[in-house]
């Protein structure tokens, strides 16, 4: 009987051995995944609270609490973004009674490829069966912080959700242009832009041309002054004066993208065309400009304005 107790009285310091051995008084937690898009604008994407609520939310599959609109819930797990630092975010995780510390970081292996790194830690107790709770505790809030992760990847490798745009890389159809611009002291008005392809269009119908394109606009605002810069696709070489002139293009390599709205809207997509180009350190060969697909003096319902952005590119 002596001889059973001894043995399981040194089975059990054996098992309680094992735990302090094997079981760490510091819990390190830490997922990786890599990304195929950019360090700067999955920065952008998490180190804002917006930001969070686009890729948390955008297929339903988890939830934003409704009582606090900075807590993201997933499997009774909450996360709150506390802090952005460089290329790095403080995230605060609440499970059960617990809050852990833990930290995203962003390591960029090439312009479109990164790693994010989430760590936390956790300190494990003195007492082994607390010990070993707190280990399984450990191992699902990893595979937790795993299925977040994947949903992060997921979101960040459709740039349409990064930008809210489709952009892609092209070519433009047209060679021939004729163009003329003008300078203002104020914003101009589609009045005043269309007086100018007005002009250009007269000028082609007097010279037998035949427009093969929309007219395309590109606007300067240097200090309080406006370049406005239109032209029209043609057929063919014409000789022109001043203030026309024509322009032979060389077809490139182009970003490009479409968008249907008013000025605000096409403003917003310039600024995410640019971002686009600072994120994939893209050199910008010449000026970006904007098919008019839509007549805007035609049609005032600016909701239906169909604009084409392309910005050339070095390729």
């Amino acid at each position: 009987m002596k001889k059973w107790l001894l043995a399981v009285i040194v089975i059990i310091a054996l098992i309680i051995a094992c735990i302090y051995i094997f079981i760490p008084s510091t819990l390190t937690i830490s997922d990786v995944t890599t990304v195929k898009a950019t360090r700067d604008g999955t920065f952008r994407i998490l180190s804002s609270t917006a930001g969070w609520k686009k890729w948390w939310n955008y297929d339903g599959s988890k939830t934003n609490n409704a009582n606090n609109d900075s807590a993201f819930t997933n499997n009774n797990y909450v996360y709150h973004l506390t802090d952005a630092g460089y290329n790095s975010s403080l995230i605060s995780i609440h499970y059960e009674d617990k809050t852990i510390s833990s930290k995203i970081t962003l390591i960029e292996f090439k312009t479109d490829s990164i790693a994010v790194i989430w760590q936390c830690t956790l300190q494990s107790s003195a007492n082994p069966v607390k010990k070993v709770q707190q280990y399984f505790a450990a191992i699902n809030l990893k595979k937790n912080m795993e299925t977040v992760l994947e949903h992060l990847k997921a979101f960040m490798e459709n740039n349409e959700n990064i930008y809210g745009l489709k952009i892609h890389k092209g070519t433009v159809k047209d060679s021939f242009l004729i163009s003329t611009k003008k300078m203002f002291t104020q914003q101009p008005a589609m009045n005043d832009v269309y007086a100018l392809i007005n002009g250009l269009e007269g000028f082609a119908s007097k010279n037998n041309c035949v427009q093969t394109d929309p007219p395309m606009l590109n606007i300067l605002h240097d200090s309080d002054k406006y370049r406005v810069m239109v032209a029209l696709p043609i057929n063919k070489i014409v000789s022109v004066q001043e203030p026309i002139s024509f322009i032979q293009m060389t077809r490139g390599n182009f970003m490009i993208t479409k968008v249907q709205g008013g000025l605000a809207t096409v403003q917003n997509a310039l600024q995410q065309m640019q971002l686009y180009f600072d994120d994939y350190d893209k050199t910008p060969m010449a000026i970006t400009f904007q098919y008019l697909v839509t007549d805007r003096i035609k049609e005032i319902d600016t909701t239906k304005w169909v604009t084409e952005i392309y910005a050339p590119v070095l390729e």
